[in-house]
């Protein structure tokens, strides 16, 4: 034998009587009262506006601020933000901020410049091919290539002698006639071409 009591068995008869009797045992809501007629009462101002009206009151007029006047009252957070933008335009109206710094890059006129001097246009590296242009040749390889610097001074000093060596000559008088030019001997006439030639004539 089990002392563990028996179980009842599940019924929908036992389960709707225990329905009703808690619906039946829960009271009912009273009916609500009928309220009295109230005049409509003024709406009551908040706090949060009277000490905003009463801070932006105590504020100096927009316009008597200078530079020097302190702007923290007008940056507080129950300043009216229209004022707060008024106080900011006239702060910064004024002229000492309208003053370039100079890192803008297109704040200058390009239009007016001053130009470079020979001296200084001559030692850009872009004007080397411009003012003193190097020396060339063309090599066996059928490239351009610059003339060694050795090469060019050898060049200019041998010009240099043949110069000097011109110069030192005597002048040619008025009535002396010119040098005869050198002869230039003919070349023979070869016979055998000749005949050739006559055979082919003929």
């Amino acid at each position: 034998m089990t002392d563990e009591p028996t179980r009842e068995g599940f019924s929908l008869k036992r389960w709707s009587q225990r329905k009703h009797a808690v619906a039946r045992e829960t009271p009912k809501p009273a009916a609500p009262a009928t309220p009295s007629p109230v005049a409509p009462a003024s709406p009551a101002v908040p706090a949060a506006a009277t000490t905003a009206n009463a801070a932006e009151a105590a504020l100096p007029p927009v316009e008597s601020l200078t530079f020097d006047t302190d702007f923290t009252a007008f940056m507080k957070p129950d300043v009216d933000p229209s004022l707060r933008r008024d106080a900011l335009k006239k702060l910064f109206s004024d002229p000492r901020f309208n003053v370039m710094d100079g890192l803008d890059t297109y704040i200058d006129d390009y239009t007016k410049f001053e130009p470079l001097d020979a001296e200084t246009a001559r030692s850009l590296v872009s004007a080397r091919y411009i003012f003193d242009p190097p020396k060339t040749r063309v090599n066996k390889q059928g490239v351009v290539e610059d003339v060694p610097p050795e090469e060019v001074a050898e060049a200019e000093a041998q010009a240099a002698a043949e110069a000097e060596a011109a110069a030192a000559l005597p002048a040619p008088e008025e009535g002396d006639a010119p040098a005869p030019a050198p002869a230039v001997e003919a070349e023979p006439v070869r016979l055998e071409q000749r005949d050739d030639a006559i055979d082919s004539k003929s």
